[in-house]
């Protein structure tokens, strides 16, 4: 090859190599650059020559990385490296440069040849795969890497901290010596179905540690695909839920038995009552629905203190369950009413009997602590389906057969027809509170609801309340259930609804702090189905923000009914009105269904408040919800807070906010506005 197509050559390899390339003389003039330079700096090579490559400094490096890189040139003729320069645009980029100097026969530097390629990106990757692997060596989830034949390729230290196997223990393994053969082979099939078809899966899975000890874990698999779409890898992350499920089984507990004596609470009663009556329906068989009250308990209670009352309901609980067939149920539904379900028999003479027995071992005499107790009990009967063919009915007539057996003194009474004539103080009740809403005798008081740490008003709770011309002021307790089964409730509750809408709204235009205010739903106004409409409409013609308004749902909802509330729930939450649970912990609810509602808190109920600072088991099941209730982001208010101690344990437990007597009674309006006059909003305990 001769000179000039080897120079040729040369330049066109100078040209067309992907490496940038500028040329210098010994002072540092550029004297040439290739085309791969003009691409990455953005310069031509008209507006280079003759320059210095200082042109490019990006002011990232100081003067003494240019000092040591010039005098490893000069002293070994060669210097490489990482090195920030600016673009012709601005944009500061990196790159891999090598400079070396050219030289003479008499060994005299005459030039220097810079050669770089642009590593912003590959400097990015390496970047985002350090911090990759950080977190995936110190992310709390266990994470397992296979390939696509399932062979684990990588597990992280979570993954050693969960199930006890070190990672060269588990690499070239597969995920199967985790199995627990919990699972049969369609939930695998279901499994990798999924993932092949949606590209993951996430679920609830029971898995095995070294050790042999089965745990629960929430595991997620997801697939990893190479640009062509096709697949790589898969991807496990999973956390242990142990403690999780722990938390989850005693509130379910919590939520069908009672704490106390351990037996069915009133909604798993609802709930056996309700299948008794299914099958007695199906077979043409009878069922016999008891109520019981103590006779006594109050006084043996209120003389000899709380720890006694319990001692002796727990004794009666265990002499109920002895004195029926474990096909039968025995309940408690609160204070000292328990319930008995017959679930067959084939006549009513066998539910007398059953009553007898445990009226003869009810007389015994109870031995608790130094003291002998005797105590009766009184016992109302109704029969399915003479005394009525639905749960509601039946209930209700054996808790009028009670209260005539307790009147006559007899241990026991069937329901009769001629007890309806018992009933007619609460028609009378009925039919006043149908006119109540024409005769404007409602009213609506506020108690406000504090924030626990810093004691700020935060929000408050609308209260009903019934002034009726002659009885008087007429408790909630005694107008609300009857509003609730005769309907008036929906009536009542959106005239409450309009009213506190209305006035939250007045307040705001007269200038004072905005707040939010708590209005209770009933499970009755739930089933409305324009219950939406009626809340969309209030809040147009009050022209309320909805972020100012707050929907309290009782835990009494019917778990016949979840679908539709859930929906309902969704259609609040859509309005923009947050929704809490009101009197948590009472277990008429089903805490399996709790993570789907779109709810923002749950309110503690005063009867766990009450006997916190004495009842360990009123203060476990108060951090329990706590604990379940910030597990799922909600926040917590615990309601009929009267002591200072009381505040602190709910304060030391991390509850959000509270209200009660400690602070404030449910308060008039005006009231309330003497309050909201003070600009402070900080609340102080009531003396």
């Amino acid at each position: 090859m001769d000179l000039v197509n080897r120079a040729d050559l040369y330049a066109a390899v100078f040209q067309n190599v992907h490496e940038g390339i500028v040329i210098t003389d010994k002072r540092g003039s550029i004297l040439s650059v290739n085309r791969a330079f003009t691409l990455t700096t953005g310069y031509t090579e008209e507006e280079v020559i003759r320059k210095r490559p200082s042109i490019l400094q990006s002011g990232k490096q100081s003067p003494s990385f240019y000092i040591e890189m010039w005098a490893s040139i000069y002293e070994k003729g060669t210097w490489q490296g990482e090195i920030w320069n600016r673009r012709k645009n601005g944009e500061v980029y990196l790159e891999w440069l090598t400079i070396d100097a050219v030289k003479d026969e008499e060994g005299q530097i005459t030039h220097f040849v810079g050669i770089f390629w642009d590593i912003t990106e590959r400097k990015r990757t390496e970047e985002k795969l350090h911090l990759y692997s950080r977190i995936f060596e110190n992310t709390s989830e266990g994470i397992m890497i296979t390939d696509t034949r399932g062979t684990i390729l990588w597990v992280n230290p979570a993954f050693t901290a969960t199930t006890g196997y070190i990672a060269e223990e588990a690499i070239g393994k597969k995920p199967s010596m985790l199995s627990s053969n919990q699972h049969d082979a369609q939930f695998y099939v279901d499994m990798w179905t999924t993932i092949y078809d949606k590209g993951s899966w996430q679920g609830e899975i029971w898995n095995r540690r070294k050790n042999g000890e089965i745990y629960p874990e929430w595991l997620s698999i997801n697939t990893v695909k190479d640009e062509s779409g096709f697949i790589t890898n898969y991807v496990g992350m999973f956390s242990d839920i142990t403690e999780r499920k722990k938390s989850e089984e005693h509130l379910k507990f919590l939520a069908h038995y009672d704490v106390l004596t351990e037996l069915p609470n009133r909604f798993l009663f609802q709930d056996r009552l309700t299948q008794a009556l299914l099958q007695a329906q199906r077979l043409g068989r009878q069922v016999a629905v008891m109520f019981l009250d103590l006779d006594r308990f109050k006084w043996i209670n209120d003389t000899y203190g709380h720890g006694i009352g319990d001692q002796l309901l727990q004794s009666v609980a265990n002499r109920l369950k002895k004195c029926v067939r474990k096909s039968d149920t025995v309940a408690r539904l609160g204070g000292d009413e328990f319930t008995v379900i017959l679930s067959t028999i084939q006549q009513a003479k066998d539910a007398a009997k059953v009553a007898e027995k445990i009226a003869q071992a009810l007389s015994q005499p109870f031995q608790l602590e130094e003291n002998e107790f005797f105590i009766t009990t009184s016992i109302g009967i109704s029969v399915y389906p003479a005394d009525g063919r639905n749960l509601e009915t039946l209930i209700k007539n054996a808790d009028a057969a009670m209260y005539c057996a307790k009147e006559l003194g007899n241990n026991y009474q069937f329901f009769t027809t001629e007890m309806k004539e018992t009933t007619t103080e609460k028609i009378m009740l009925e039919n006043s509170l149908h006119k109540a809403l024409d005769r404007h005798e409602f009213m609506v008081y506020y108690q406000p609801q504090v924030d626990i740490h810093t004691r700020e008003i935060i929000s408050m709770e609308a209260l009903i309340r019934w002034n009726h011309p002659e009885m008087g002021v007429v408790s909630p307790a005694e107008f609300i259930p009857l509003a609730e089964e005769t309907g008036l409730i929906v009536q009542i509750g959106e005239w409450v609804l309009e009213t506190v809408c209305r006035q939250n709204k007045a307040w705001q235009d007269n200038g004072y702090k905005p707040m939010k205010i708590a209005v209770n739903l009933s499970p009755r106004q739930l089933q409305d189905k324009g219950l939406l409409k009626t809340i969309s409409r209030i809040l147009r013609e009050t022209k309320l923000d909805p972020s100012y308004l707050e929907l309290e749902i009782t835990e009494g909802i019917s778990i016949h009914h979840i679908d539709s509330i859930i929906k309902i729930i969704d259609g609040i939450r859509d309005l923009g009105v947050t929704v809490s649970i009101d009197d948590f912990g009472t277990g008429y609810s089903s805490l399996s269904y709790l993570k789907q509602y779109r709810i923002d808190r749950l309110k503690i109920d005063r009867s766990f408040v009450k006997d916190i600072l004495t009842d360990p088991r009123n203060a476990a099941i108060a951090k329990a919800i706590i604990e379940l209730a910030h597990g799922l982001e909600l926040n917590v208010v615990a309601e009929g807070i009267e002591s200072e101690e009381e505040l602190h344990f709910f304060k030391d437990n991390r509850c959000d906010a509270v209200q009660g007597y400690l602070f404030y009674k449910p308060m008039p309006i005006q009231e309330v506005e003497s309050m909201l006059k003070n600009v402070s909003y900080v609340a102080n305990p009531r003396n």
